[in-house]
């Protein structure tokens, strides 16, 4: 079992994961956090909604201008504004999960301590191997540090406490509680590398029930700020997880796709435009006009008694179906039309404005099939945008969870993320495949690549061959490819990754049978 470094957990009286996890998907979104996307949506948007078309109000381009050109000092507001375009814009909702989504963290090799200059003991390292990945299967990384990616790309930082069930026999005994971005900030870097985050303690001012309900370590912080004054305290290193993705300056707080906002919010604004036009074009407004006694001199001279007019009217107003109004007039009226010749051109303006945005975030080739030219240029365009999303995150996640692990494993291996996404996954497994037939030690990394932790390959394994000895009973049969000196000449058969878009046309004609 491993062992436990630190006094993480201590002696005060704190939620294992498992609970923490169940009373946060209860009230998360009665919490701050949650509650910004809302306040935002408000605070950008005014509608009137005792009005037969919708009245909408964007924040004012002159404003957005000013909160770009002073990040620093507009950082909650253009916060709100990331947050409220994940309401409100499904473009940038799936530009979001498309990056966030594009981490593997079991696609990955745990290397365990080594020394060139002196001796190993295999007791040693097999009990540190051990230990690790029994700690790492109970990380479910995956799963929570995809809810950290989305932050990052929503509004730049995650700030988080850990909750971690050592002695949990289930998988999922790991927790990440997200805190209010309003209320916490940097405060610099651990020795590790990872970065350090201070919480405004006044937050619990208003949530004095959450100092119970979380525990450590906001209960010893709270002490503190009572005995200091200092509000932003301190978050401890070993209940920490902070990422930020754009790592390379700590000062400024801004959200990764803020470049973008003007022309998300203009997008939007277009939208709704094209949808009252499109309800205009197919509204009609009946006139009824009240005919004049013909040479009459009074202008109130009518043919038809007024209030018989009016009841009458009434009736017709009652019968109407939707999007048809009616007026009553005693001033002839010829027509009244409310066609729009350019609806058309309106979707046409939408549909190049949202090609525009996906050009400019990427991800086009992705999530936008109708740019999607061959399969070379897809390719590109997915590698680069793996690079985008995984170059400065990575690196953070794994020097948090090797310092995590180190908590509770004396002298624990290494785990070493590759840098692959969903999408580029595929080719770099057939890498690991061509290495290992030239005898590199990669069998344990090309399982994680095909969905199997360490522990699953090697359980299986020990199943298999020492339990079931089907490498005995389930021999292949012989073949041309398999008896030795008999190999068909000829190059083999590539994989479709490996063609060009003419060797894919080539391939889909057929010609290479005949």
């Amino acid at each position: 079992m491993a062992t436990k470094t630190n006094s993480a957990n201590g002696t005060s009286k704190r939620p294992n994961a498992t609970e923490m996890r169940e009373w946060y998907e209860k009230n998360k979104h009665s919490l701050e956090m949650y509650a910004n996307a809302k306040d935002a949506l408000f605070n950008l948007r005014e509608i009137s909604k005792n009005k037969k078309y919708k009245s909408i109000e964007t924040i004012s381009k002159e404003d957005l201008r000013q909160y770009l050109e002073n990040p620093t000092n507009y950082e909650i507001q253009l916060r709100n504004i990331s947050w409220y375009l994940i309401t409100r814009s499904q473009i940038y909702y799936r530009l979001i999960k498309y990056y966030s989504n594009m981490f593997r963290l079991d696609a990955r090799s745990v290397i365990p301590p080594f020394s060139l200059t002196e001796e190993n003991d295999k007791d040693s390292i097999l009990e540190s191997y051990q230990s690790t990945l029994e700690i790492l299967e109970k990380m479910n990384l995956q799963y929570e540090f995809l809810k950290v990616y989305c932050n990052c790309l929503i509004q730049d930082v995650f700030y988080g406490v850990v909750y971690f069930d050592e002695n949990s026999d289930q998988k999922t005994s790991m927790f990440f509680l997200p805190l209010p971005a309003d209320y916490c900030r940097i405060q610099g870097i651990f020795p590790n590398g990872n970065f350090a985050f201070a919480m405004d303690m006044s937050y619990f001012k208003r949530n004095k029930e959450l100092l119970e309900i979380w525990g450590e370590p906001f209960t010893s912080m709270q002490k503190e700020y009572e005995k200091t004054g200092i509000k932003y305290v301190l978050c401890p290193q070993e209940y920490s997880v902070c990422l930020k993705f754009r790592a390379e300056d700590t000062e400024m707080i801004l959200p990764p796709f803020a470049g973008l906002f003007s022309a998300l919010l203009g997008l939007q604004e277009l939208e709704d435009i094209q949808a009252i036009a499109s309800e205009q074009e197919i509204y009609k407004l009946l006139v009824a006009t009240i005919p004049l006694i013909s040479g009459a001199d009074n202008p109130d001279g009518f043919a038809v008694n007024p209030q018989l007019a009016v009841d009458y009217f009434n009736k017709l107003v009652d019968a109407l179906p939707n999007y048809t109004d009616a007026v009553i007039t005693p001033i002839p009226i010829d027509y009244v039309s409310f066609n729009n010749d350019t609806v058309a051109s309106d979707v046409s303006k939408v549909q190049n404005a949202t090609k525009t945005v996906l050009n400019t975030a990427g991800g086009s080739q992705v999530l936008n099939s109708a740019t999607i030219n061959n399969s070379s240029s897809a390719e590109a365009a997915l590698k680069l945008d793996t690079e985008f999303a995984i170059s400065s995150l990575l690196p953070q996640t794994e020097m948090w969870v090797n310092y995590f692990i180190s908590l509770y494993v004396n002298n624990a291996s290494r785990v070493k993320f590759f840098e692959v996404s969903t999408y580029t996954a595929k080719q770099f497994r057939q890498e690991l495949l061509e290495n290992a037939s030239n005898g590199l030690p990669n069998k344990l990394a090309i399982a994680s690549m095909s969905g199997f932790s360490e522990l699953d390959t090697l359980s299986l394994n020990f199943l298999e061959e020492e339990i079931l000895g089907l490498k005995d009973k389930l021999v292949p049969l012989s073949t041309s490819y398999t008896q030795s000196g008999n190999d068909k000449s000829g190059t083999s058969e590539k994989d479709v990754d490996e063609l060009s878009d003419e060797g894919q046309k080539t391939r889909d004609s057929g010609k290479n049978d005949k």
